[in-house]
């Protein structure tokens, strides 16, 4: 498999190894981001499609959220371009469109001789057909095992999350249920969850970066579930709380923590009397508080601020 040089970079598919050329500093992308790149190279300085890039990542069986997934691999292999010293416009974002990346690619060549070149084996040396087989059994059995791993989800380094080094990955874990009706059905503490992450979005809070529900799937049902999605999603913040029905009505109680340590950077309670749980309103409350005293600890440069 041939390597590739681009701009300062060269850059090797098969084990994922970046290096600058120049300095001779290196990084090893994960596999995620190898295959993008690797997508990204086979169509230098044109547009790439989304579509396109999610299936060179994951290929076309796996359940991603490949929304919050693709921009979390985008922003991994612009921050290791950056960390190596690469231009800040190598890979440029096409809105509504794709991304492009903006170099022109030579492949080198790594190979020592083609097959022709090479004498035949003697025929007393030349493999059987049952090893034929094993060979071919022992590819087959490789290839599974590689498309099981897409499965499980991936340890990743504490910058992981998809936040760039000036943002803090927030995770927003379903709630949990105390109104008597846990079986029901009505998942009121998965819909809550939705809403909230919906209501963030738009508010767009200064520095973090939102951790789709998709890809916080594997970690349901877990007692350790916010300490795990910290180590493994690397989500410096994570949103937990209760749900509560009593005669009154509804009370939701929220607080936002900080991971590892867990401790309470923010806590506000929504209440409602409606019937039904108005999970729209109450989310909308809550981002709002949340908004509201985030902005203050960003104009008061608190500890969570992203050093300048």
């Amino acid at each position: 498999m041939s390597r590739y040089r681009f701009d300062a970079f060269i850059f090797d598919p098969a084990d994922g190894r970046l290096e600058h050329a120049g300095s001779g500093k290196s990084t090893t992308l994960r596999p995620q981001v190898a295959h993008l790149l690797a997508r990204l190279l086979e169509s230098p300085r044109a547009v790439v499609e989304r579509d396109a890039l999610c299936r060179a990542i994951w290929g076309d069986t796996a359940v991603v959220d490949f929304e919050s997934g693709l921009a979390a691999v985008i922003r991994e292999l612009r921050r290791a371009f950056a960390e190596l010293g690469g231009p800040a416009d190598l890979l440029e974002t096409v809105p509504r469109r794709g991304y492009r990346l903006r170099a022109d690619v030579m492949p080198l060549d790594t190979s020592v001789g083609s097959q022709e070149d090479m004498p035949p084996a003697p025929a007393s040396r030349r493999p059987s057909t049952l090893w034929v087989g094993v060979i071919l059994l022992s590819l087959a059995g490789a290839a599974l095992l590689a498309g099981l791993a897409w499965w499980l989800p991936e340890k990743s380094d504490p910058m992981a999350g998809g936040a760039r080094p000036d943002e803090m990955a927030l995770a927003i874990l379903p709630f949990e249920r105390f109104d008597g009706a846990t079986q029901d059905g009505s998942r009121l503490e998965l819909l809550l969850a939705d809403s909230l992450l919906a209501e963030l979005w738009r508010a767009d809070l200064r520095g973090v970066a939102l951790i789709g529900r998709a890809t916080l799937r594997p970690y349901q049902g877990r007692e350790d579930t916010a300490a795990a999605v910290a180590r493994d999603l690397g989500a410096r913040l994570v949103v937990e709380g209760s749900i509560v029905r009593n005669q009154a009505g509804w009370q939701v109680t929220a607080r936002l923590l900080e991971m590892p340590g867990g401790r309470v950077l923010w806590l506000d309670t929504a209440e409602s009397a409606a019937d039904g749980f108005p999970s729209r309103h109450v989310a909308a409350q809550l981002a709002e508080s949340l908004a509201r005293a985030w902005a203050a600890r960003s104009k008061t440069r608190a500890l969570y601020e992203p050093a300048k």
